[in-house]
């Protein structure tokens, strides 16, 4: 009896050891694991394929649905966790989803799989209510840590993802340059970059308990102006994050920048690129980065997914009849370039500030001074030839109404000496009519400006005159920076879209147009 007990318990201690050997050989504990992030930003309605000049087509709904296909199908075949992000700007784009208020690239995430976006400050370019009502839509939560309603947050501070083994914390951040650069509802309350940042990471360590800390921003690693935060301030002042995804600037990436061992990530715009991210993930070691890459995305390698083609087609086909309709006909392209209209006098800027004037004329019969738009208010070139009401909603994609206001003297020499502290290349740039004529001196960055033969009409600003400027809506409300026009001493709305405006009055001009420039703004130095 005794010596069967005694073998009992031998056989029990060994069984004992052997498991024991097996949780510290194979358990979770020390297990590593492996976790694919697909990743997109600034979307702006890119609903469907946009052609080069060999006739590829770069970017699509349909085309990066196949691409996304194949990648989480590679991933988990080989035992990899896959996450699929968006980093902001889902609004402001293409006709058809202006049109639809981005329904079909709603419908069309959805489909795909997204499991988060971040706010970005596009997103605020309307009412908020239509912004509610995207979020509704959406099969995938909103994130920004950093904007809150009265009772809480407008979408969620972060989301937490459960995978065999581990777990991913995922906060969103937003760039108080929304406040400046678009018009959200003034019950929205934003707060600093950098300090909701460490509360969040400290909350996902500490309190979420998460193996991996992921910055969802549409923050942007360059900076508009000298107090901008940007995802590089914010790595070299918070610890803990093991990897931001970001948005906002748009740029393009090689490879990623790394600040204070935090990788930073972007993948351009417009759905041209998606980003793809491979980390090993374990208890003991916490969260690598194996390797990164920005796949571009064209026709030609991943073809259109029949499933997102037959999904867009209603959206496509109900918008086609009326934004195929020919509203211009060119001598040549109205360039944009690489964003030409924040840097220079350019063609399209002209000829959308010289149609404010003419328009406001003649369909009000308001006699205006001259008029000015943000050069970020333009966002593509127009071509060659025909040019369709489809392509002109895409050049002005904003829901922005002309407005007409009435300034003392005093006010518009203020609007004009802010202009140069603008850096080179920010939404703010001024396009503005023939009646204005003035010279901008940068240093070679394009920064530390200033302005100089200022005549509007010919003549200097007179401080003791009142004067009569049309702009949109945006810019009249302060944004972009321009807080000298809420001194404005009366209003006008013409309840006229910008885009709307600019189609009718095109019916006015002699056809085909030659894009040209005057020599209104003059640019020494600078980009």
């Amino acid at each position: 009896m005794k010596k069967h007990l005694g073998k009992l318990l031998v056989a029990a201690f060994a069984a004992a050891s052997l498991l024991a050997g097996c949780a510290s050989i194979g358990g979770s504990a020390e297990k590593e694991h492996k976790l694919v992030i697909l990743h997109t930003n600034d979307h702006h309605g890119s609903v469907i394929t946009r052609k080069d000049k060999e006739g590829v087509g770069h970017g699509g709904l349909a085309e990066r649905a196949t691409f996304i296909k194949q990648a989480r199908a590679e991933a988990e075949a080989e035992g990899a966790d896959v996450l699929l992000l968006d980093a902001g700007d889902l609004n402001t784009g293409m006709a058809v989803s202006n049109m639809f208020s981005a329904e079909p690239d709603i419908v069309a995430y959805n489909a795909m799989g997204y499991e988060a976006i971040a706010f970005g400050n596009h997103e605020f370019d309307s009412k908020l209510d239509k912004l509610q009502a995207q979020m509704k839509k959406a099969e995938f939560p909103w994130l920004a840590a950093n904007i809150k309603t009265g009772s809480g947050y407008l979408g969620k501070p972060y989301i937490i993802k459960k995978y065999k083994g581990y777990k991913v914390g995922i906060f969103g951040l937003t760039t108080l340059r929304t406040l400046v650069i678009a018009s959200p509802d003034k019950s929205l309350t934003f707060t600093d970059e950098i300090e909701t940042a460490k509360e969040m990471v400290n909350v996902l360590r500490n309190k979420e308990k998460v193996d991996v800390v992921i910055m969802l921003s549409h923050v942007g690693n360059v900076k508009e102006t000298a107090d901008q935060t940007t995802t590089s301030d914010i790595a070299k002042q918070v610890s803990g994050i093991d990897l931001i995804i970001d948005g906002h600037s748009h740029t393009k990436m090689d490879t990623p920048l790394v600040e204070n061992g935090t990788p930073i990530v972007s993948s351009n715009e417009w759905g041209k690129c998606v980003g793809k991210a491979e980390l090993t993930v374990s208890k003991k070691a916490g969260a690598k980065l194996d390797s990164w890459k920005s796949v571009e995305i064209t026709d030609k390698a991943f073809p259109p997914d029949a499933e997102m083609t037959a999904l867009l087609k209603p959206y496509l086909d109900a918008a086609e009849a009326e934004l195929k309709k020919v509203v211009l006909k060119t001598t040549a392209e109205f360039e944009f370039g690489s964003k030409r209209p924040r840097y220079q006098e350019m063609a399209s800027g002209d000829l959308l500030c010289d149609a404010t004037v003419g328009y406001v004329e003649q369909m009000t019969g308001i006699k205006v001074d001259f008029a000015m738009h943000n050069g970020g208010n333009i966002r593509t070139s127009l071509p060659k030839g025909d040019v369709t009401k489809e392509q002109v909603i895409t050049m002005l994609p904003f829901e922005n109404y002309v407005y007409v206001l009435t300034l003392p003297g005093s006010v518009v020499k203020e609007l004009f000496e802010f202009i140069p502290t603008l850096n080179q290349g920010a939404g703010g740039f001024p396009q503005v009519s023939k009646e204005v004529k003035y010279t901008l001196t940068y240093d070679a960055d394009g920064r530390n400006g200033s302005i100089s033969d200022i005549t509007i009409g010919g003549k200097p600003i007179d401080v003791k005159k009142t004067y009569r400027m049309a702009t949109n809506d945006y810019m009249a409300g302060g944004g972009d920076g321009y807080v000298a026009l809420k001194k404005c001493t009366d209003t006008f709305n013409t309840r006229m879209l910008v885009n709307d405006m600019f189609i009718e009055y095109l019916k006015t001009v002699p056809q085909p147009v030659t894009p040209t420039t005057d020599g209104r703004i003059t640019v020494i130095g600078g980009k």
